[in-house]
C-alpha cells in the first residue's frame, strides 16, 4: 500500500534545514511510493529557487524525477517580466502609430513610414528600419531597445505585414511605370528622378516604392544643363568603343529590359578600376564600388540581391557555372538553395541586375555570356599622362553633376527616338533591346542609322572569335577544313577520331567522347560560322542525338 508523503514532513524539513536541495532530496526519496511528492507546493518553491541560482543543479535533480521533468520545467519556469512586457507594448505602439505594414511577393515585411514631410520604405528586417525604430522609440520614451526585444518586435511587425497588409511591389534604385523611368536619388529626402521622352524631373514624392540597401549612396544634385561628353576625359575608353559604353550606361537605367554585361580589359595601369568606379557612380553609387572575385555561384546571386549593379574587379578567370550565373543575373532569373540542412525548404534569390567587371585578359569564354557581353579593351596610359589619385577624384567630383545630368537628358532624347529605330534583319543581335537603344542614342546624337549596329557587330565578332580560342577542337576543325574543297561528312565519333589524329593541335578542353564533341560543337558553332565554317546535323537518332553531321566551308 502506497503512503503519500506528508506535506507536514516536507515543511518540517524546510524549517529544519532551510535548504531547498534537501527538501527536493526528501521528495525524490519518497517518489517511489508517492507519485505526487514532487508536486507539493514546498518542493516546487524549492525547485524554483534552485533553478534561478544554479541551472545545472536543477537539471541534475529533475533528471532523477522519472516522467516528471516536462511538467516540473513548466511549473518552475521563470515568471514573465511585466516590465519587459510593458516595454514591448511601448515599442509596438510606436512602430504601429508611425508606419503602415505590408509585404512583397516573397513574403518580406515592408514598412512604409511618413516622416519629416517625406515617405520612407524599408524592409522590416533591414538595417534601415531597425535604425529608424530605435530612434523613434528613444524620441518618444527616452529608452533603448535590447536586441531580444527588437527581434520580438520585428517578428510581430513582419506577421502584421503578411497577415494584415497588402502585397505591394518594391524596387531598388530604378523602376519603370507606364512610359516613365524612375530613379531613386537615395538622398535623405527620399526624392526620385522621373525620366521620359518629354524630359527629366525631380519629384519630392515617389509614385513607386523604393527600398535601399546599406551601402547605397546618393546621386549628385541635377543641374539646369548637363554635358555627358565630359565623361570621356575621366575614363580611358577608346573612341571607337564609346558608343557601346554609353549605351550600356543608359540601358542600365532601364530595368524592364535585359541587361548586357560590360567587361573592361587591359594591361596593368590602363585605369580599368578607375573607369569602373566612375561608371558605377552614374548607375548605382555604392560604398563598396568594386568587389573581389566571387568564389561560388551563390556569391554572385547574393551580391545581386543586395545591390542594383553587380561589380567585380581583377578577374583572372570564371568557371562555366559562374559565367552561366552572370547570364542569369543580367537577363533575369533566380537561384534556389536549401534554407537549412535539416529540412527541405528552399531559399530563393530573384534578381535582374546590370553587371560590370574588369580584368587584364577577357574572362568571357562561354558562348552564352559572349552573346550578352560588351568587351572593351582599354589602351595603356603613357607615363607622361598619369596623375595622382587625389587630383583625378577632385576633377571627377567637379564634373560629376554635369555628366549625370547630361546622361539623363540623353536618355530622354533616346526614348523619344526609339519609335524611329528600324533594325536590318541581318544585323539583329541577341541583346536586341540594347541594340535598339544604342541606335536611338545614335539618332539623338545625330549619327547615321546603323552606325551603332556596325560598332556592336565588330565588338561581338571579336568576342566570338576570342571564345573559339578556348576550345582546342575549334582549331582542329580549322586545320581539318583548310584547303578541303568538299564537305566532311560522318558521325561525331568519326570526327573526333579524325581530329584527335591531327598533329600539333592544342587540346585545351578536348572532348572525351562523341557526346562531349556534340556538346562543344553547339557552343562553338556561332564562332565557326564567323570564320567561314558551318557544322550541320544531317541525321539524328530517336533520342534526338546526332548520328551524322556535315562540316563545310561557306562564303
Amino acid at each position: 500500500m502506497n503512503i503519500a508523503i506528508s506535506p507536514e514532513l516536507l515543511r518540517q524539513a524546510a524549517e529544519e534545514t532551510a535548504d531547498p536541495v534537501a527538501i527536493v532530496e526528501v521528495a525524490l526519496g519518497k517518489l517511489g511510493s508517492d507519485a505526487g511528492a514532487m508536486y507539493e507546493e514546498v518542493v516546487i518553491a524549492s525547485l524554483k529557487v534552485i533553478r534561478q541560482k544554479d541551472e545545472a543543479a536543477y537539471a541534475r535533480l529533475v533528471a532523477r524525477a522519472t516522467r516528471c521533468k516536462t511538467r516540473l520545467d513548466k511549473l518552475t519556469a521563470p515568471e514573465r517580466d511585466s516590465h519587459q512586457d510593458s516595454n514591448q507594448d511601448l515599442i509596438l505602439q510606436v512602430a504601429q502609430t508611425a508606419c503602415q505594414y505590408h509585404h512583397d511577393a516573397d513574403g518580406r515585411g515592408i514598412a512604409i513610414i511618413e516622416a519629416d514631410g517625406h515617405r520612407e520604405v524599408h524592409l522590416v528586417d533591414g538595417q534601415g528600419f531597425k535604425k529608424w525604430l530605435r530612434a523613434a522609440v528613444y524620441k518618444v520614451h527616452r529608452m533603448g531597445i535590447p536586441d531580444q526585444a527588437m527581434n520580438t518586435a520585428l517578428a510581430t511587425l513582419n506577421a502584421i505585414g503578411n497577415h494584415e497588409g497588402d502585397q505591394i511591389m518594391v524596387h531598388q534604385r530604378c523602376a519603370k511605370v507606364g512610359d516613365a523611368y524612375f530613379i531613386d536619388c537615395c538622398d535623405d529626402a527620399w526624392r526620385v528622378i522621373r525620366v521620359d521622352e518629354h524630359g527629366v524631373q525631380v519629384l519630392d514624392r515617389s509614385p513607386v516604392y523604393f527600398i535601399r540597401s546599406k551601402g547605397m549612396r546618393p546621386f549628385p544634385v541635377l543641374l539646369a544643363e548637363g554635358d555627358v561628353d565630359k565623361l570621356w576625359k575621366h575614363i580611358n575608353i577608346p573612341a571607337h568603343r564609346q558608343p557601346l559604353v554609353l549605351a550600356w550606361l543608359l540601358d542600365s537605367l532601364r530595368p524592364d529590359t535585359p541587361f548586357p554585361v560590360l567587361e573592361l580589359t587591359g594591361e596593368m595601369g590602363s585605369a580599368k578600376s578607375s573607369a569602373q568606379r566612375r561608371l558605377r557612380d552614374l548607375v548605382d553609387p555604392h560604398e563598396v564600388p568594386l568587389r573581389a572575385r566571387p568564389k561560388t555561384v551563390e556569391d554572385i546571386h547574393v551580391a545581386a540581391s543586395g545591390s542594383y549593379l553587380v561589380s567585380y574587379e581583377n578577374l583572372s578567370n570564371l568557371t562555366p557555372d559562374q559565367q552561366d550565373a552572370f547570364c542569369i543575373v543580367s537577363t533575369g532569373g533566380g537561384f534556389a538553395t536549401r534554407t537549412l540542412y535539416t529540412n527541405g525548404d528552399e531559399f530563393v534569390l530573384r534578381c535582374k541586375n546590370p553587371v560590370i567587371f574588369n580584368g587584364i585578359n577577357p574572362v568571357t569564354s562561354q558562348s552564352d555570356l559572349i552573346d550578352r557581353a560588351i568587351s572593351v579593351e582599354l589602351p595603356s596610359i603613357p607615363s607622361a599622362r598619369r596623375q595622382n589619385e587625389q587630383a583625378l577624384d577632385a576633377s571627377w567630383q567637379e564634373d560629376y553633376p554635369a555628366i549625370f545630368t547630361g546622361l539623363l537628358h540623353l536618355l530622354s532624347r533616346a526614348l523619344r527616338q526609339l519609335p524611329n529605330v528600324t533594325l536590318d534583319d541581318g544585323k539583329k543581335k541577341r541583346m536586341i533591346d540594347y541594340q535598339t537603344l544604342g541606335e536611338a542614342i545614335g539618332l539623338a546624337k545625330g549619327l547615321p542609322a546603323g552606325h551603332f549596329s556596325d560598332v556592336l557587330d565588330e565588338a561581338q565578332g571579336e568576342g566570338v572569335l576570342r571564345g573559339l580560342e578556348t576550345f582546342g577542337i575549334s582549331n582542329a576543325i580549322s586545320v581539318l577544313m583548310e584547303g578541303r574543297p568538299k564537305p566532311w561528312e560522318g558521325t561525331c565519333l568519326n570526327l573526333l577520331a579524325e581530329l584527335s589524329g591531327l598533329p600539333g593541335i592544342d587540346r585545351s578542353h578536348w572532348p572525351k567522347s562523341a557526346r562531349g564533341l556534340a556538346a562543344q560543337l553547339k557552343r562553338i558553332a556561332p564562332g565557326l560560322r564567323r570564320t567561314g565554317i558551318s557544322v550541320e546535323m544531317l541525321e539524328r537518332d530517336r533520342r534526338g542525338r546526332s548520328v551524322k553531321l556535315s562540316v563545310f566551308r561557306h562564303e
